[in-house]
């Protein structure tokens, strides 16, 4: 079976979608099949795991490129996004070019020609919505990432969406108020969760737990905490601080992530600070996960059954993840991005395991769902 995997591809940085892209592929090519994978010059996609298709990255707002390209990284080192609440995810797409009319003709006609030449058995689409729209118009079956804050039914905002609307009314295509309800098209909708933590999935939603088995615990003494406050939505010298003050009232090391690389000593305890650490070495040593509400975040903290601090700023679906963690008993939920109120927070969550409790349950029943597997399982199915 040939696979063609895309994923959103964007300006700035997050590297949920290409990581993801990169398990699936890596799980269809494990069993034997023909594995394409997109990937955007975009700075996310890096060390491709199979052979590639260049795609068009969208340019942020639809502005031009020289302009974008010194705006928003800018924006982004000062946490200037994180003033600016973002509702749903046509927010999302909108803000970072994927929704202009123009780009997704570009990546369309891209995607396109690669189809028409190679002819793939199925497309998966990292919520990439070029991808979907292409499959569509080409009758390959489609199917992708899914969940339930990103729906139309969670939230939309359909003013956004004018210019796909031109696109497919142009292609012969249904034109639906909100570009998300497309990705609600899909054959399969792959949910990386599991009901206790998206109880309303939608239609066709198959829920798949971790993408990877978790590790074995491994009893390691719980002897550092790890920070990671997100790429643009809090100032990195917020995040450095809210370091120190966890030293404190920890009394543990702790590993700030996302911040220049540094050390510093607090009330006898180490910060230590860097772009990005391998959370595999410390998650397992982790007292308390404190991070921005990102999906792979707060996965890589249920895995290593690590309490999370969750500061999930004006994100929509850092908001509703929090709130899941918190309703399962997983951690709890800072509004504020306030260092003393961030380790106050920690301190509260160490001191009363029962704020944790639920953390064994979601993490077994995350495992039960069948990961990466389960997606190939399916598919193989669907396209028979």
């Amino acid at each position: 079976m040939k696979v063609l995997v895309v994923p959103m591809v964007a300006r700035s940085r997050m590297g949920g979608p290409w990581s993801r892209a990169q398990r699936v592929a890596r799980a269809f090519q494990d069993v034997g099949h023909e594995v394409m994978l997109a990937w955007g010059d975009d700075g996310n996609c890096v060390d491709p795991i199979a052979p590639t298709l260049e795609i068009p990255v969208p340019s942020p707002l639809g502005l031009p490129e020289a302009i974008a390209r010194h705006t928003f990284p800018l924006a982004s080192r000062l946490g200037l996004m994180g003033r600016k609440p973002v509702r749903s995810f046509e927010e999302v797409l909108w803000l970072t070019g994927a929704l202009n009319e123009r780009y997704t003709r570009a990546a369309v006609d891209m995607l396109r020609s690669h189809m028409r030449a190679t002819r793939p058995d199925v497309v998966y689409s990292e919520f990439s919505l070029a991808a979907v729209i292409t499959a569509r118009a080409e009758g390959i079956p489609c199917v992708g990432s899914a969940s339930e804050p990103t729906t139309a039914a969670y939230a939309s905002n359909p003013r956004n969406s004018a210019g796909i609307r031109r696109l497919l009314h142009e292609m012969g295509m249904p034109a639906p108020a909100s570009s998300l309800t497309i990705f609600e098209g899909m054959r399969r909708r792959f949910i990386p969760s599991c009901p206790t933590l998206e109880p309303r999935a939608g239609e066709r939603a198959v829920y798949c737990g971790f993408l990877d088995e978790p590790s074995a615990l491994t009893g390691m003494p719980r002897d550092c905490a790890l920070v990671y406050l997100g790429a643009g939505s809090v100032p990195a010298g917020v995040a450095v601080r809210a370091g120190r003050e966890l030293a404190e009232v920890l009394g543990c090391d702790v590993y700030v992530a996302g911040a220049p690389e540094a050390t510093q000593v607090s009330d006898g305890h180490t910060v230590t600070c860097a772009p990005r650490f391998d959370v595999a070495e410390l998650l397992p040593r982790a007292r308390v996960f404190v991070h921005h509400g990102g999906q792979n975040s707060m996965m890589d903290a249920l895995s290593y059954e690590v309490p999370q601090v969750i500061v999930p700023g004006r994100v929509f679906e850092r908001q509703f993840n929090a709130e899941a963690v918190e309703n399962a008993r997983c951690g709890l939920t800072v509004r504020a991005s306030q260092p003393a109120l961030i380790a106050r927070t920690a301190r509260t969550l160490v001191d009363e395991p029962a704020l944790a409790s639920g953390i064994r349950g979601v993490r077994a029943e995350l495992s039960s769902l069948g990961g990466a597997a389960c997606i190939v399982r399916e598919v193989e199915e669907l396209v028979g």
